[in-house]
């Protein structure tokens, strides 16, 4: 802020009191819109019917702050200065009266509008003394003696007008226009016949710019300029915030306490401006419910979205989007597929390979699916879904090609955004394939997965078999035909037959001799001890049995026969496997 500089014994200028004065309101001006911007506003300037209550109205003292020339005119000895503009205050320190008039026809109403303008005054004519040269011992009256009264103040002086509309049926009337220069502040509306004017017939004019009685300060730690009533409808929300706001940008934040419930997909409209979509937090149009009558409503602008985003809404429901990690709250669309459970876990799993094929489908009335062991699972429905060896990605191999002759591990994968789900195949033939996919080529946005099958391929396409849940029964094969006596337990591969992967394997035994005087003992075990072993004993002749053994070791069994002394023929042969 410029400050004027006088020196010790100088003689004193006009100028220098005049400029003292100019620098403190540039000063003040600028601080002023430093906090309020550029806009104009109001303070105060309260309209009120008398009391009693009477045809007359009055407006209370107050302010008005706009931005106006430094000085139109010129200001004593300095000039005008039309170039700089500064936010000035216009004050008005008594009530204005107003009196109205009703109309005479019957059935009309007229509106008149309070309105209110900023103009520098100047004021406090007299005749001031002036130095005399002549005679310095007798002062002039006036400048040159010529007894000329001049103002001595200039005052922002804040001035407040009626105007009155045009008389039309009631409901019809309009309200004037404002006038050039002024700013709207009451709409005062009168019935024919009307012989009182009460606070009932007295409303702010649209956006009409009031500063809060308590200061700034105290709004923004209540909240008055960012709070209004709704006025709209259902699904159609308006509100007014006094002071008008300015434009919309990121990040602006509103209240308001709605009139009504939402029903479905709504808009809002601040101030008479463009009704805008009002999404959930989510990003999403509203349903229905998420806004309750009497609930207190705070919403955001996005522009990237051109719409208002929900941020609060009390008493209503709460949209979410859709979870996709463990601590993730889930919205009611996820609730019947969001489980506790075991992943993989199925209800009437199904899949038939009828002949060697590369592709087959996979059936399930539900299905365990998620995103680690121990993270978010959720319930698949429903689930049909074909897998072809050939191709890769969601419903194909997730990298490389199917093993020629080998095993493939087939999962079902989820997406929990958009709700898609598939299968994904992945060459098992080395490893063991874990619960959850566990490689590096899940589709994007499939975030859940369950190991549903292993099956093997030749030339890269499935063998034929048939899946009841996690039981795969196979084309009968003969594991191991010998003629020999083994008393000791002989360890016998199987790896050609089932995936690392089985947990068991279920098949039949045959036995026989051509000796009557043979005794035949024969064993099955899923080690070389004891834990786990099935004997069957038999005479000599063919004797045949069903066995099931839990695996202990990976794609092994162990087995012995004695009792033979000629001709011996023991055999055992898979017809399937558990995973």
């Amino acid at each position: 802020m410029d400050r004027q500089i006088i020196y010790p014994g100088a003689i004193p200028l006009e100028t220098d009191l005049l400029n003292t004065n100019k620098y403190t309101m540039i000063g003040l001006g600028k601080l002023s819109a430093a906090m309020m911007g550029t806009n104009t506003y109001l303070r105060g300037l309260i309209c009120a019917p008398t009391s009693p209550a009477s045809m007359v109205v009055t407006v209370d003292r107050g302010e008005i702050y706009s931005v106006q020339n430094v000085d139109n005119t010129a200001y004593s000895s300095l000039a005008a200065d039309t170039v700089n503009t500064i936010l000035k205050q216009g004050i008005i320190l008594s009530q204005t009266s107003f009196t109205l008039t009703a109309p005479t026809t019957a059935g009309q109403s007229v509106n008149y509008l309070v309105q209110v303008t900023y103009s520098d005054v100047d004021s406090g004519a007299t005749v001031l003394p002036y130095y005399n040269a002549a005679n310095p011992s007798v002062a002039y009256s006036g400048p040159n003696g010529s007894g000329t009264a001049q103002n001595t103040v200039r005052s922002g002086v804040c001035t407040v007008a009626l105007k009155a509309g045009v008389a039309a049926t009631t409901g019809t009337q309009t309200t004037p226009s404002v006038d050039t220069g002024y700013t709207a502040a009451w709409v005062i509306t009168v019935a024919q016949g009307a012989t009182t004017v009460t606070a009932a017939n007295i409303g702010l004019a649209a956006n009409a710019p009031f500063l809060p009685l308590g200061g700034i300060v105290d709004a923004i730690q209540k909240s008055t300029m960012t709070y209004a009533a709704d006025t709209g409808a259902a699904n159609a929300y308006v509100a007014s915030y006094v002071p008008k706001l300015p434009t919309l940008i990121d990040g602006m934040r509103l209240t308001f306490k709605a009139k009504t419930a939402n029903t479905g997909a709504s808009t809002f409209a601040p101030n008479g401006n463009t009704a805008y979509p009002l999404y959930s937090h989510a990003n999403q149009a509203l349903q229905g419910g998420e806004i309750i009558a009497n609930g207190l409503i705070e919403v955001e602008w996005n522009s990237t979205l051109t719409a208002w985003i929900l941020c609060g809404n009390s008493g209503g429901s709460l949209p979410v989007a859709p979870a996709t990690q463990s601590n993730h709250a889930i919205n009611l669309g996820q609730a019947p597929t969001v489980v506790t459970g075991v992943i993989g876990q199925s209800s009437n799993a199904k899949m038939a390979v009828a002949t060697v094929s590369a592709t087959a489908t996979f059936t399930a009335d539900e299905l365990i699916v998620g995103t680690a062991l121990g993270g978010a699972q959720y319930r698949l429905g429903s689930f049909s879904k074909t897998i072809n060896l050939a191709t890769t990605g969601a419903g194909g191999m997730d990298t490389g090609a199917a093993p020629a002759s080998g095993y493939v591990a087939l999962y079902a994968i989820y997406n929990p955004t958009t709700g898609a789900s598939a299968l994904l195949a992945v060459n098992a033939t080395a490893a063991v394939a874990p619960t959850v996919y566990g490689g590096a080529n899940m589709p994007a946005g499939y975030t859940a997965s369950a190991l549903v099958s292993v099956w093997r391929t030749a030339s890269s396409q499935f063998v034929i078999g048939y899946q009841q849940d996690r039981k795969i029964d196979v084309a009968r094969a003969n594991l191991f035909l010998g003629t020999a006596n083994n008393a000791s337990q002989v360890a016998l591969s199987i790896s050609g037959y089932v995936p690392i992967n089985a947990k068991s394997i279920y098949g039949d035994v045959y036995y026989n001799s051509s000796s009557a005087s043979d005794s035949l003992l024969f064993s099955l075990a899923p080690t070389s001890g004891v834990v786990g072993q099935l004997f069957f004993r038999g005479v000599p002749s063919a004797n045949q049995a069903m066995y099931k053994i839990n695996l202990q070791v990976n794609q092994a069994i162990y087995y012995s026969n004695t009792g033979a002394s000629s001709s011996p023929v023991f055999a055992v042969s898979i017809s399937g496997y558990e995973i």
